[in-house]
């Protein structure tokens, strides 16, 4: 009986073991909505999403503490305890088909004010090109090229939108990503003098449905090894419609790169961005602004319950 006992608490051990090796860490392997040719399709929907909703209670002249000049606000002194409360909520439905291509409808809505927005509302397709079989094409809206770092929360590249693309388009081992989006138009509400109106504003301020003139090529370069080091790249072009203003109408530039070295133990990662006419996103231009930044991030697992995670930016 002891031996039995022995056995099943060792098979527990080995599965548990095994589960948290397969489990996604956001730093070293960040998850991409891009299916593959060997995607298993589950049953009915899948849910994802996260939330956190709290009585924040306050007890000085501010709920939340910012730091002025910083690229986002109250997460650059950290975010444990200093963010406000809402979610975001993504289902997804897979088919197969009968010639082998493989399908993904996804839906998102996000709770961040007074109103839940859609954020999300795409379709993909892989298997469907015989030469590429990994290459998947989308369309719609979604969170398109917004790399993130967990510490801070700082996207230092954002181009959510609508559009199209493709992604893991392989040419000799070596992956690309391009895409063309546009800038999802938003407003500023108003209180409007004119009685008719019962609510009297011009807007929620949520997100529409239309562009508001600003639009991205954008591109990435993947799965390259350089010795030990995983090297990806970055490249995207801002431009403007007649939707904008002749005289405010701007082109801009981003270009990025990514070093990684991973070992058994963690990740370290090196970022390099620069941009001209631009910040973190080549929809959002200003004349004859050059930014660069760089960041040092990584983390270092201990055990399979403690890890490290660090970040210079």
């Amino acid at each position: 009986v002891a031996k039995a006992v022995d056995k099943a608490l060792a098979d527990r051990q080995a599965k548990i073991d095994a589960a948290a090796d397969k489990k996604v860490d956001v730093i070293t392997n960040p998850q991409t909505t891009a299916a593959s040719p060997d995607v298993a399709i589950p049953f009915g929907l899948k849910f994802s999403g996260y939330a956190r909703y709290g009585a924040h209670f306050q007890t000085g002249d501010q709920k939340y503490v910012g730091v002025d000049g910083s690229y986002n606000g109250a997460s650059a002194i950290g975010r444990l305890g200093n963010e406000s409360n809402g979610g975001e909520f993504q289902i997804s439905k897979a088919f197969k088909s009968a010639q082998g291509a493989i399908w993904d409808l996804n839906v998102m809505f996000d709770h961040w004010s007074d109103e839940v927005n859609l954020k999300k509302a795409y379709v993909g397709v892989t298997n469907v090109l015989e030469s590429n079989p990994n290459a998947y094409i989308w369309a719609g809206r979604d969170f398109h090229q917004r790399p993130q770092q967990g510490i801070n929360d700082y996207f230092w590249m954002n181009h959510d939108g609508q559009g199209a693309g493709v992604k893991n388009f392989d040419i000799g081992g070596v992956q690309f990503d391009v895409a063309a989006v546009s800038q999802v138009k938003s407003c500023s509400p108003e209180v409007m003098a004119d009685e008719t109106n019962p609510s009297r504003i011009t807007c929620t301020g949520s997100s529409d449905t239309g562009d508001n003139g600003h639009y991205a090529l954008t591109t990435k370069t993947h799965n390259i090894k350089a010795g030990p080091i995983d090297v990806e790249v970055y490249a995207n072009y801002g431009f403007d419609s007649k939707a904008v203003d002749s005289d405010a109408r701007l082109e801009a530039w981003q270009g990025g790169l990514v070093l990684s070295h991973t070992n058994d133990s963690g990740v370290n990662k090196v970022i390099l961005r620069y941009s001209d006419n631009s910040d973190n996103s080549v929809y959002n231009k200003t004349d004859d602004l050059t930014t660069v930044y760089a960041s040092f991030e990584g983390s270092h697992k201990f055990t399979q319950q403690a890890q490290v995670e660090y970040l210079l930016a």
